[in-house]
């Protein structure tokens, strides 16, 4: 300070620095609020979660899902209108491929734009998939059933609306269930191939092959089909939390 007089008053006004006790006392501060931890937050309501995670899936998925799943069963509710007695053939061809087309359409990165943001979130990959296929099956379970409805009193199912349901809720929920658990397993375009592959043997047991009269038999609702479903369904949510699928890009690849 002799050789600079000009700074002679500098710390006039300045506190002298804190003593070693006041970082003793924020550490232990800090250690207290470390074991004791913060206020929980109040959690919400399951249902209430579970219903936001459903709108937020429902954003996610592509417009094109809804929009052609009930463009396909309008056309078949048309030509059921216009041609006589094919309700149950027409809806048991048409419902079990829309919704398979739809379960494919709504797994994979290759049809989810943000299936890397929701990759990071802590929401597990099964509630993931529950959702979607809630979400996708639902709606076409409501657009089969309103087709169904609509069809039944205008004289071409005389077996009335049950037996119409029942030619296509078995198949749908078995081919569903297979091709996501293929989607999971595989991808979704193999899921898809796999699925209209065996649609596709059931449409040609029409033309009297002797080799494929047994799917008529088996494309149906009955414990069978349901049993299937389940099971493929089940093996498809304990995949999904399993790591990453067979034969498809992973994001930890090293080129």
């Amino acid at each position: 300070m002799n050789e600079w007089p000009e700074l002679s008053g500098i710390r006039d006004d300045i506190p002298s620095p804190p003593g070693p006790e006041v970082v003793r006392a924020a550490l232990m501060r800090s250690a207290l609020d470390a074991v004791e931890g913060p206020a929980p937050a109040p959690a919400s309501p399951r249902p209430y979660r579970a219903w936001a995670l459903l709108a937020m899936e429902a954003r996610i998925l592509h417009p094109a899902l809804w929009l052609v799943s009930a463009l396909v069963m309008a056309a078949c509710v048309g030509f059921v209108l216009a041609k006589e007695d094919t309700a149950r053939l027409v809806l048991a061809l048409a419902v079990p491929l829309i919704a398979a087309a739809g379960v494919a359409g709504s797994q994979g990165p290759e049809q989810d734009a943000a299936f890397e943001m929701v990759a990071v979130t802590p929401t597990s990959p099964r509630v993931v998939l529950l959702a979607r296929m809630t979400l996708v099956l639902g709606y076409d379970l409501a657009l089969a059933l309103a087709a169904s409805v609509a069809l039944s009193p205008v004289g071409h199912t005389p077996q009335g609306l049950a037996s119409l349901v029942t030619a296509w809720l078995g198949p749908m929920a078995a081919l569903a269930a297979l091709t996501l658990l293929l989607s999971v397993c595989w991808n979704p375009a193999g899921a898809t191939g796999c699925a209209l592959a065996v649609w596709s043997l059931y449409a040609l047991a029409f033309i009297e092959v002797p080799v494929l009269d047994g799917l008529q038999r088996f494309w149906t609702t009955s414990p069978a089909t349901v049993g299937l479903a389940m099971a493929l369904t089940l093996a498809a949510v304990i995949a999904a939390g399993m790591g990453e699928p067979i034969r498809r890009a992973r994001a930890t690849h090293g080129s």
